[in-house]
């Protein structure tokens, strides 16, 4: 695990100010996005953009969660130790997907009645 943490910090120690000297020769980021043809968002697209990325990192957390416990349960070889580790992962792996499954589920029926989601259409009664 401190491996993995040292590799991100020297990735991002290396990538952001490489990043951010980009941006100072294009002529600062509004002008790349122009070029780039990137529209202004507001508040909301970008919420809903932040929503798909994390949804998207939970549901390779799920797969990797489900990945590790079938290799646990697979390899126990009959230690009962080993076994219950990995019905419990495989068991919080679920747990969690569903409450994350079920939270997106509200927010987009709440962002749909509010009329914030991308996909409705305001209706109005004079």
């Amino acid at each position: 695990m401190k491996k993995f943490f040292c590799c991100l910090v020297i990735v991002l120690s290396v990538s952001l100010p490489l990043t951010f000297s980009q941006a100072r020769v294009l002529g600062g980021l509004d002008t790349s996005a122009n070029r780039a043809g990137y529209e202004e968002k507001d508040l909301i697209k970008i919420s809903g953009n932040v929503l798909n990325v994390v949804l998207s990192f939970v549901g390779v957390l799920f797969l990797l969660m489900m990945i590790a416990g079938g290799f646990i349960w697979m390899t126990a070889a009959g230690q009962p130790t080993r076994v219950q580790l990995a019905q419990r992962l495989l068991v919080a792996g679920i747990i969690g997907f569903i409450i994350v499954v079920s939270a997106y589920v509200i927010t987009t029926f709440i962002g749909d009645s509010l009329n914030l989601g991308t996909g409705g259409t305001a209706t109005t009664t004079p």
